[in-house]
């Protein structure tokens, strides 16, 4: 317990220490204190833009046979715009997911955001985010335009609620350092809506009375903002006694032609509501159907390492390497890392029109999930050549 408590405490001495020591020594003058915003923003009261990501995959999958065919990986509509110059909305959809309404927050699937963002204060320093927004966990590997991304660590896929209908208070510290603080749902669907999708049991769980999480979220520009970083701290709860802590820190540097991000991310579950190590203890130990509960104690660990070099202005390569573990922490026959996955892939990417973010792509991609050896579980293969396009264009 004091192992998970003091991650949060070492977060908030951390972050803070780190502000001040790279905090210019005028920025911290009232008389001269001057904050700009990053980027002025667009006086557009309405903009749409088309996302989208299709390829032709030839593979196998973890059956291991042969398989071809072309995928839409990706379809986005994302409308935003400027009421004024304080106050601005993004409403943005996935077209190929469905638009029924999810039962704790009340909201579509198919909807990222529904927002809006109101700046104030004399420095227009302070903004608050009202509505579903994403979540404000420190991940670049989240934070980067979904259809650039051509394959997502488990951590993204299928451990975070990423968008997250709630509220972030952010204040801009100076042009180095901001600080944010979001509230939101845990969950999407409420802990019965789970038991009943995954076919549990209920066990002696019952969901919290407050089934809500807080991100606690520094991020940092430095060296002209060429070194970037994203760190977050995040408690959350769905069940009752069942607490979750979590540490992400993702660092990023960027200059003109190249883009090199590292996550690395620490998760423990009270209680496995994303059931993802839970269902293969499941297997290992035989239960079947109502038997099977959410189990507690459980550890998901990340490392994603992302490097994006443009050789020239339409050429470019795309290189990404994921390890994740999961862990029964408390069950000593299941033990640590128990399960492994390993993931990259390696793309050459071509921009027919250099002024657009139009780009036509060839690549592989290596996926192997194992076991522990003494867990007799069969390994899982999906790895597969993929052939395509992926476009982010203004419509409006």
């Amino acid at each position: 317990m004091k192992i998970r408590t003091s991650i949060g405490v070492v977060l908030c001495a951390v972050c803070p220490a780190v502000a001040l020591a790279q905090t210019p020594i005028d920025s911290v003058k009232p008389a001269t204190k001057i904050i700009q915003p990053a980027k002025k923003p667009d006086s557009s009261i309405f903009n749409l833009n088309v996302l989208g990501r299709t390829s032709l995959n030839i593979g196998q999958n973890k059956e291991r046979h042969l398989n071809a065919g072309f995928r839409l990986d990706e379809t986005r509509l994302l409308l935003s715009g400027n009421i004024n110059p304080d106050l601005s909305y993004k409403v943005r959809f996935r077209l190929n997911k469905s638009f029924n309404t999810t039962t704790q927050d009340n909201g579509s699937r198919a909807l990222d955001w529904a927002q809006i963002n109101y700046r104030f204060g004399k420095q227009k320093d302070w903004e608050v985010i009202l509505g579903k927004q994403a979540a404000m966990v420190g991940s670049y590997e989240f934070a980067n335009n979904p259809v650039y991304e051509y394959v997502f660590t488990d951590y993204v896929d299928r451990i975070l609620n990423l968008f997250v209908v709630g509220a972030t208070f952010s204040h801009q510290v100076n042009e180095t350092n901001t600080f944010h603080l979001q509230v939101y749902n845990t969950s999407t669907e409420t802990f019965d809506q789970l038991i009943k999708t995954s076919g549990y049991g209920t066990g002696d769980f019952k969901q919290s009375e407050r089934p809500m999480g807080a991100y606690l979220t520094w991020e940092g520009k430095f060296f002209n903002k060429a070194l970037q970083t994203k760190w977050s701290y995040n408690y959350s709860q769905l069940v009752a006694n069942g607490d979750n802590h979590a540490l992400s820190l993702a660092n990023m540097y960027q200059s003109k032609n190249t883009k090199i991000y590292l996550d690395l991310q620490y998760s423990d579950y009270g209680v496995d509501h994303t059931m993802l190590a839970s269902s293969p203890i499941h297997a290992f130990k035989g239960n079947v159907g109502t038997d099977r509960t959410m189990l507690r104690d459980v550890v998901y660990k990340t490392a994603v390492l992302r490097l994006d070099q443009q050789l020239n202005k339409s050429w470019g390569i795309s290189l990404k390497g994921a390890y994740e573990t999961a862990s029964a922490r408390k069950d000593k026959e299941i033990g640590n890392d128990f399960r492994r996955n390993w993931t990259g892939y390696a793309a050459l990417e071509y921009k027919p029109i250099v002024t657009k973010d139009w780009k036509l792509f060839a690549g592989y991609i290596d996926n192997n999930i194992s076991y522990k050896n003494r867990m007799a579980l069969p390994s899982e293969k999906n790895n597969r050549f993929i052939l395509g396009t992926y476009f982010n264009l203004s419509a409006i």
